[in-house]
């Protein structure tokens, strides 16, 4: 039976995040709006601004638009929420003052790159699952216009890609998704793996992307359990970074074609299979010899605030 927590503080400080969040969305949707009118793009034709505006325009627009909801609806809740609630103990709430050690993050990056069949899997039977016509095209949609909006050919709008769409979303979705929710959802049930897949639930779910669903699940439970193990949380940002970073720079360096597709053949379903056997045994291996990774592990068991251990 999931133990749960009836801690006042607790609760005063979950609905204080939840109000942070929706305020501060609601203020950053504002200023896109506002942006967009003076600009004069029509938001309700979201789908044809590359049609009736520049290329190098609208990627512009869409960049402004995108780094905002970020900062707004992740990272500046997350800082409020800090400040307020949480300055006094210390800056290392998150979990950021760890020293990075090298055979930490050596070990994170092949349990991330073993894990990637078990996302391909995830999407594969996410292609299963039939969707209405008007979520198919929402979805044809939004493809297209990240697919024109990846599409550059120089590197300063390269650069400028990797910024809004892999580092800051990287910094502010690890922070709030790992750093609070995941943090609080492990002291409320008292359970990390409990926490860590609902963590992984809401992450997807505020993507609001169909056809993408199961397999950003399985990521942001990847990413919850190196976090878990690690207790540091430059771990996923970094993989993070690195998983939205080849995305990013695909088109770029033409290597679209070596992008996973959602259309997986079912005779590789086999080797998939055994890939997320392998990532399970790895992090089965990894987690119960944490110790033997963590530098100077016994202070671990003297920190005041232990969700994990």
């Amino acid at each position: 039976m999931v133990k749960k927590e009836n801690n006042p503080t607790h609760q005063t400080e979950v609905l204080a995040i939840t109000l942070l969040v929706i305020l501060c969305m609601l203020t950053g949707t504002a200023i896109n709006f506002a942006f967009a009118h003076v600009n004069g793009f029509d938001l309700t034709k979201i789908g044809k601004l590359f049609v009736e505006h520049p290329e190098n325009v609208a990627r512009g627009f869409f960049r402004f638009t995108a780094a905002i909801h970020q900062i707004f609806t992740f990272l500046l809740p997350c800082l409020i929420f800090w400040w307020f609630f949480k300055r006094k103990e210390g800056t290392d709430y998150f979990r950021l003052n760890r020293k990075l050690l090298p055979k930490v993050l050596v070990f994170s990056l092949l349990f991330f790159l073993i894990s990637m069949p078990l996302v391909g899997l995830s999407a594969w039977f996410n292609q299963l699952i039939p969707l209405p016509e008007w979520a198919t095209n929402i979805e044809a949609d939004t493809a297209e216009l990240i697919t024109t909006l990846l599409s550059v050919d120089t590197t300063a709008a390269w650069l400028l890609n990797l910024l809004v769409i892999a580092a800051i979303p990287a910094i502010s979705e690890e922070l709030f998704f790992r750093g609070i929710v995941q943090n609080k959802l492990v002291e409320y049930f008292k359970n990390p793996h409990l926490a860590i897949w609902l963590g992984a639930l809401f992450f997807s779910a505020f993507h609001f992307q169909f056809e993408g669903f199961f397999p950003r699940v399985v990521l942001g439970a990847v990413l919850g359990y190196l976090y878990y193990w690690s207790i540091n949380l430059w771990i996923p940002i970094i993989l993070h970074f690195f998983n939205n970073a080849f995305l990013v720079s695909a088109p770029y360096f033409a290597l679209s074609d070596q992008l996973p597709t959602t259309d997986t053949d079912l005779t590789l379903s086999y080797s998939l299979i055994l890939s997320a056997i392998g990532a399970m045994i790895l992090g089965y291996f990894l987690i119960k010899n944490r110790r033997l990774f963590l530098q100077n592990p016994e202070m671990e068991d003297n920190t005041p605030r232990k969700p994990y251990l």
